[in-house]
């Protein structure tokens, strides 16, 4: 580490500052000493204490401690542990008012891998291949746009890549833009 004249010079003063300081407070010369100190006992009890003269104090004028039973559990005012809010109503429910179940949610492609010799989606945050499983359907062909799934019912389902969802495109970039210029080491 190269120092410099100015920073030598700073760090001297700040040593003789440091060194006269310490000296000023250890020798007594910074400090207001008291002229007498109290003689006798510290008072230890308040006032009003049985012993307020300092003299010993009597076991039988303190007041005894709350007897604590330790052979059985303490008994509380209420459940510490109960949920105090109300609870849920119960709903009855008749074959007339059952809902209809909630079809799934389709599938979001984040991103597709897609070279002569590697095809590779991320599917719902999950890495997959041809042949793999996304929830109840099959994996069929990935292309560089698209994943295509086969359902168990016998359906295709086209999942295309949303704009600015892959690591490929930048949301709101326009096609033939220049590109962003990385810094070193590749970072932008």
């Amino acid at each position: 580490m190269k120092l410099d004249k100015r920073h030598m010079g700073v760090s001297i003063v700040l040593l003789v500052g440091s060194v006269i300081y310490n000296i000023w407070v250890f020798t007594g010369s910074g400090t207001a000493r008291p002229t007498s100190q109290p003689s006798g006992p510290i008072q230890a009890l308040p006032d009003g204490a049985p012993a307020a003269d300092g003299g010993p104090i009597d076991p039988a004028q303190l007041k005894p401690l709350p007897d604590v039973a330790l052979d059985r559990p303490p008994e509380w005012s209420r459940n510490p542990f109960q949920n105090m809010r109300a609870p849920a109503e119960v709903v009855a429910v008749t074959g007339d008012s059952v809902p209809e179940p909630i079809p799934d949610a389709d599938p979001v492609v984040g991103t597709i891998l897609y070279s002569s010799d590697r095809r590779a989606a991320v599917v719902d945050g999950r890495i997959v291949r041809i042949g793999d499983m996304v929830g109840t359907s099959r994996v069929v062909d990935i292309l560089p746009k698209a994943v295509i799934l086969d359902s168990p019912e016998g359906g295709r389902r086209i999942l295309e890549m949303k704009r600015g969802t892959g690591t490929g495109s930048v949301p709101g970039a326009t096609t033939g833009a220049a590109p962003e210029p990385a810094l070193p080491g590749g970072r932008r």
